[in-house]
């Protein structure tokens, strides 16, 4: 049974009581953040920089070679990774690397690890900062002063190949199920084999991995704009559901139906 004295005291951040709902979500074009209890994963990596922080208790956080009982935690691109909650509330914020937050979070915490512990200090001042009532103006707000907590002032654009930034650019503009390697290349100018080295050394994942990550976010987007997973799944470019429903559980570690379980969607 849910502590409802705990939901309580996690929602004076929302503005309700969290005695139906178990997971909030709020989309911006840099991240993705949920609000949660219910996190409970496989082993997974995905493309995106991870943000957890407990909200009140400890959740544990396992690797390959390491587990943790801690508070907070950023998570680098493409790490192999499992979460356990304990059915406490935690914050995730999944980050786009190439964002100017995950950006600054390279440049300043994972240059040299693929994680990073952060410390009470850090966390208690993010949990400070989550508004009474996250709606999109607050929530714009809270995303600042993350940026300054995780020091924003240390922040240095990184040297990108002007073809992958455009080659980002084109994937953004365009629909997805219609591209490939193939096509792309000739977008860019390059080899296929030339491309693929280049952007996998860029970004650090490879283009077809880039092209199935911004697939889920798309499948998502349609979901939490009113549409039914097999819909948003073809929407989205993937052949079938099964496809999507397989792509999210490897990417998240959990199945969309188990994320959507409970869940409340804010864009911002």
């Amino acid at each position: 049974m849910r502590n409802k004295g705990r939901a309580v005291q996690v929602n004076k951040h929302l503005g309700k009581l969290a005695d139906e709902i178990n997971l909030y979500v709020f989309h911006s074009n840099d991240c993705f953040s949920f609000i949660t209890n219910k996190v409970d994963t496989t082993y997974h990596k995905h493309y995106y920089i991870q943000l957890t922080i407990g909200l009140e208790k400890q959740f544990k956080c396992q690797f390959d070679d390491a587990t943790y009982n801690i508070r907070g935690i950023l998570i680098g691109s493409n790490v192999n990774h499992k979460l356990i909650g304990h059915n406490e509330w935690q914050l995730y914020m999944l980050i786009n690397p190439e964002s100017t937050l995950g950006e600054l979070i390279k440049s300043k915490w994972l240059l040299s690890s693929e994680h990073i512990l952060l410390t009470d200090d850090i966390v208690n001042d993010i949990v400070h900062i989550i508004p009474n009532k996250m709606a999109g103006d607050q929530y714009k707000l809270f995303f600042e002063k993350m940026k300054k907590i995780l020091g924003k002032e240390s922040y240095q654009q990184s040297n990108r190949d002007e073809r992958i930034m455009r080659l980002i650019q084109y994937i953004d503009d365009h629909s997805l199920d219609e591209l490939s390697v193939k096509k792309l290349s000739n977008v860019v100018f390059l080899s296929e084999s030339r491309l693929s080295h280049l952007f996998k050394e860029q970004i650090g994942i490879s283009l077809t991995s880039y092209i199935l990550h911004k697939k889920v976010e798309k499948g998502f987007h349609h979901i939490f704009h009113g549409k039914s997973i097999t819909e948003s799944a073809l929407e989205a470019g993937f052949s079938t559901p099964s496809h999507f429903t397989n792509s999210v559980r490897d990417k998240l570690g959990m199945s969309p139906r188990h994320i959507l379980k409970d869940s409340s969607y804010l864009q911002v």
